[in-house]
């Protein structure tokens, strides 16, 4: 019996041989055709595939959820598209085609260099442009800060929450203020404090922006902080020698906040780093108080028991 296996078409056909009890194999590839013998128990079968194809072990894997970079979406990848079909060819044709397609991709990236390509973007994004266009253009050469700014919308502000650090290096390099406030009071620090994004945080303490600046109700970055439950920034400002117990215009502190919000893990960090927990509101209130004004249940009792037990200024 002999059995016929080609690659691109991938038929494979098993048919009567005048030897009994061996099967031969003809393997026909792009470039050889093989015969080896393989043992068979019974030479009486015969077997018809048509269209077999292998698919890769990524389609056999159950998909995972990703968190995603930007913070936007997510992302399920089964590693497997209709239509994606491998199919068994010649390794050493299959090697050749591999190096082909890399050096293709190597010539194709370095076709056009990046100058090259802004270049080409200018010319394109000119001849869009109509004259008006051009004229507003050729005007601000360098960002007009005074025609992109609003006391709500700050560019730098803008910027830090979009994430862009590159974009804010170039305008504090031209002069903005790194600790401007809008309307509220805000600062770009407040801003990314209340976005939960941290490098932009880091990148703009590392710059010089002031974490102790109060917002028109007297909230700094740390109550912000606590407030939104981001630990990191939290510590991260703590290590910047921010006041823990510094109060808001209502007399709150963020140890206030932080039982608000019911986190028990920044409370903590709160508490063994000096916060004081016996401090009182204008309206006479100690974070003790609010804990137990959310009711009696196992939130509120967690956070009584730190508050009673756990001294300040102690590491944990």
């Amino acid at each position: 019996m002999l059995m016929a296996k080609t690659g691109p078409l991938l038929s494979t056909h098993l048919f009567h041989s005048n030897t009994p009890n061996i099967v031969k194999t003809c393997k026909f590839t792009k470039k050889n055709c093989g015969i080896s013998p393989i043992n068979a128990k019974s030479s009486k079968s015969r077997v018809l595939a048509v269209g077999l194809k292998r698919v890769s072990m990524k389609a056999h894997k159950k998909g995972i959820w990703e968190d995603p970079v930007d913070g936007n979406s997510s992302e399920y990848d089964d590693g497997y598209s209709e239509g994606d079909e491998e199919y068994e060819w010649d390794g050493e044709a299959e090697s050749e085609s591999e190096a082909n397609v890399s050096g293709n991709s190597v010539e194709s990236s370095s076709t056009m260099t990046t100058t090259q390509y802004e270049m080409e973007l200018f010319r394109e994004v000119e001849q869009l442009l109509g004259q008006e266009e051009k004229s507003i253009l050729e005007q601000n050469e360098a960002p007009d800060l005074s025609k992109i700014s609003t006391m709500k919308w700050s560019p730098l502000q803008t910027l830090g929450l979009a994430g862009m650090i590159p974009f804010m290096d170039k305008l504090l390099e031209q002069g903005v203020d790194i600790d401007a406030v809008d309307k509220d009071g805000l600062t770009a620090l407040h801003k990314a404090v209340i976005g939960k994004r941290e490098p932009v945080i880091s990148h703009l303490l590392r710059k010089g922006a002031n974490p102790h600046v109060r917002d028109k109700n007297g909230a700094t970055p740390l109550h912000y902080a606590v407030q939104v439950g981001a630990l990191q920034t939290v510590k991260l400002l703590i290590k910047y020698k921010v006041d823990v117990n510094v109060a808001d215009d209502e007399g709150w502190t963020p140890l206030h906040v932080s039982i608000q919000s019911r986190c028990r893990y920044i409370t903590k960090v709160l508490l063994v780093n000096g916060a004081d927990k016996t401090r009182r509101t204008k309206d006479g209130k100690t974070p003790l108080d609010i804990s137990l004004c959310y009711g009696k249940d196992f939130k509120s009792y967690e956070l009584a028991k730190l508050l009673k037990l756990v001294p300040a200024n102690r590491d944990y």
